[in-house]
């Protein structure tokens, strides 16, 4: 699908949070939206690139709208939508994980919080063949299909480890609660025999 300068503006006029706030900054400033626009992305690209906070810049972009949508699809209960959020979410969550175990790199690689807001923006488009899809397609999906034994295993022996676990503690939380109660009767009955 071919973005084009009236698809940009059709989804800037959709009615929505995004919307409300760029109609409130054109009504106070006078600019255009698509010129709003414009000078938002040109900002937050300067800032991501030199700016101080540019992670959290990052994250929040790739946080807020997100899970505002997804909160809307779990409310309007439209399986399509829903299923587009969840894949973000993995691919979210998959890339979290791996950015985890590489985060000494991430410094020395350039422009690495606008390089991953470009990624995290193109997960999140509102089109067919996004990031979320193409990610989840190529290298999710694969990757589950090949281990999702070993992962259902690993998961069932840890489960059944925490349930004996809980099962432990639940006992000696019991049995040392019992102790504290008849030492605490004890020395009730011997207090008030004293007196």
């Amino acid at each position: 699908m071919e973005v084009t300068k009236e698809h940009i503006k059709e989804l800037l006029n959709k009615p929505g949070p995004v919307t409300d706030l760029l109609a409130m900054a054109e009504k106070k400033t006078g600019l255009d939206r698509m010129i709003l626009l414009g000078l938002s992305i040109t900002f937050l690209t300067f800032w991501l690139c030199v700016g101080y906070g540019a992670q959290l810049i990052c994250g929040v972009i790739g946080f807020l709208y997100p899970a505002y949508e997804s909160v809307k699809a779990l409310r309007n209960a439209d399986t399509h939508i829903e299923k587009r959020w969840l894949t973000y979410w993995v691919v979210f969550a998959f890339f979290h994980v791996l950015e985890f175990f590489s985060d000494h790199l991430v410094w020395w690689v350039p422009l690495y919080w606008l390089v991953k807001t470009i990624f995290l923006v193109w997960c999140m488009a509102p089109i067919n063949q996004n990031g979320s899809a193409v990610v989840y397609k190529l290298v999710i999906r694969p990757l589950y299909v090949k281990y999702h034994g070993d992962i259902d295993t690993v998961m069932e022996k840890a489960v059944n480890k925490a349930e004996g676990l809980f099962e432990k503690v639940t006992e000696k939380a019991k049995k040392v609660a019992k102790e504290v109660t008849n030492n605490h009767k004890s020395e009730l009955l011997d207090n008030w025999t004293q007196h």
